[in-house]
């Protein structure tokens, strides 16, 4: 797996990857924002013993709302990246987010502080599309896992960084208690600003403008020395032209396209699959822990919990991304569930436990921390890379978009509901979730196929062949997306026998290759 990764390769790769931090800086700044006396003091009310704090509703409009500016990035990311490239649609996503964090700074009123999450989840939206995508259509198949789904272990890390400015600030009555957490937004952001301009073009993305001269320049840069003087990556672009011209010679699919042929069948995994990441126990976790500790009376105490909880999530992301590419998609997805489902019912069937002794309460609270680990390893890690693989090559960038927008809506839903529910269930609320969890090891087990070590022009090939979800690891494809898999995978030098050895016989680049055209290049 690592003789295909390049010093330059991971370059890039960190450098798209300060996008995820702009997300997870926010939702991990934010859920313990809510929390502290600071930022309540400003956008709170105060109540008759003289505290403050969010009213329900003002809550969940915080926290839903700005998902709405995520919903909107998620649609315009195809049209962005599709027209203007991966670099572009980053540069925009850094300036809008700075603009956000300007918003929100200059906040007097809760009202003007959500607008600018609002805008800032717009940036989110692009980034979320844009990051999973570029690394998949540059890393090599063997490596595509781990490269792709970083985007959740960088957030999680942007989650830790948040939780961890507001617990060094949880005590600050000032303004400066939560001005400085969210003032930290504008380093990732500046950040892509500055690195971007170093970073090479999607070698797919050039192939499709009919660049084909340049996307071989860009692969000569991000795989080995030894494939360039073999000539693998000559081959590699040329197989890419074909692929990608076929399927591209009748233009782009259209949005309908998503819900015909065995395209539904991968819209309805990925879309599936983004709803079970937010609805697992993640999204509560994420915006709701530091008010749940509260709730149970731990004081201070709960934005020491909430770190560990995201020291612990950060933790399962690593471990998560690299079995991806060893014990493969569905095994994650399927243990990882029922890890999920088994800790939320152990928290809620303790609940109903009146009173609870200090080891019960510490099995209690070790249920919610360790809970952010397995809701990564499981949905959270492979929705992305899945959303960002399994479309193909016509349909990869809108059935990612589609995705990602199920996602924003499931976020939504958990995050306007959970305020009303939470002070009425406290840990029962650990029952809804968990059930949650339950259903994707049900699912996972029936619907959800194995992609690992596949080439992204294979998958086409796969679902044409309708197979069963379980059938996926062992079958054998034909043709180009093979021959191209097969470079990617295997990482070693060819010379020109071995290189013609390895096409399939009946494929001749010259001649079945075609011409992609302005017509081409203008849909």
């Amino acid at each position: 797996m690592w003789r295909q990764t390049t010093p330059y390769l991971l370059f890039n790769s960190i450098v798209f990857l300060q996008g995820a931090l702009l997300f997870g800086l926010d939702t991990g700044s934010f859920g313990s924002l809510q929390a502290l006396p600071s930022f309540l003091s400003r956008f709170g009310v105060r109540g008759a013993a003289g505290t403050y704090a969010l009213p329900a509703t003002r809550k969940a409009l915080m926290n839903s709302l700005p998902w709405i500016g995520k919903l909107m990035g998620c649609f315009g990311s195809e049209t962005f990246i599709t027209r203007t490239g991966y670099k572009r649609t980053m540069y925009l996503a850094g300036v809008i987010q700075i603009v956000a964090i300007i918003i929100e700074l200059t906040s007097q009123h809760w009202a003007q502080f959500t607008v600018g999450r609002i805008i800032a989840y717009f940036a989110v939206g692009l980034v979320e599309n844009a990051v999973p995508s570029y690394n998949a259509e540059t890393a090599p198949a063997a490596v595509r896992g781990v490269l792709s789904a970083s985007i959740m272990m960088v957030s999680s890390l942007g989650n830790l960084w948040g939780a961890g400015m507001s617990r060094a600030y949880s005590t600050t009555l000032t303004k400066e208690g939560w001005i400085i957490p969210t003032a930290m937004q504008f380093i990732p952001a500046v950040g892509l600003l500055g690195l971007i301009p170093w970073t090479p073009e999607s070698p797919r993305w050039l192939v499709t403008k009919g660049r084909k001269e340049n996307a071989k320049e860009v692969l000569d840069k991000i795989r080995p020395k030894s494939e360039v003087e073999s000539g693998a990556t000559s081959l590699e672009v040329d197989l890419m032209e074909t692929l990608l011209g076929e399927s591209l010679a009748s233009k782009e699919g259209s949005w309908l396209e998503l819900f015909q042929g065995n395209h539904l069948r991968r819209t309805w995994i990925s879309a599936t699959l983004f709803i079970l990441e937010q609805m697992n126990g993640n999204q509560f976790v994420q915006s709701y822990a530091a008010t749940f500790y509260t709730q149970q009376g731990l004081g201070a105490m709960s934005f020491t919990y909430t770190m560990i909880g995201q020291v612990v999530g950060v933790v399962g992301c690593a471990v998560g991304i690299l079995l991806l590419d060893i014990t493969g998609r569905r095994p994650l997805v399927i243990y990882g569930g029922a890890m999920c489902w088994f800790l939320l019912y152990l928290a809620s069937g303790l609940g109903t436990i009146h009173p609870l002794n200090q080891n019960e309460t510490n099995t209690e609270l070790a249920c919610f921390m360790l809970l952010p680990a397995f809701t990564r390893i499981s949905a959270s890690n492979t929705a992305f890379l899945t959303g960002a693989e399994i479309g193909g090559i016509r349909m990869r960038k809108k059935t990612m978009a589609f995705g990602t927008a199920c996602d924003v809506v499931a976020a939504f839903l958990v995050t306007f509901v959970t305020p009303y529910l939470l002070p009425h269930m406290g840990v029962n609320i650990g029952w809804i979730f968990g059930s949650v969890a339950a259903f994707s090891v049900v699912w996972g087990i029936l619907f959800f196929p194995e992609l690992k070590g596949r080439g992204l022009e294979e998958v086409d090939e796969l679902f044409e062949a309708k197979i069963w979800a379980w059938q996926f690891k062992q079958y054998e494809t034909r043709g180009a997306g093979r021959t191209l898999a097969t470079l990617e995978n295997e990482g070693r030098v060819y010379d020109s026998k071995e290189i013609a050895d390895i096409q399939d016989p009946n494929l001749n680049l010259e001649e079945t290759k075609p011409k992609i055209s302005t017509r081409v290049e203008t849909a």
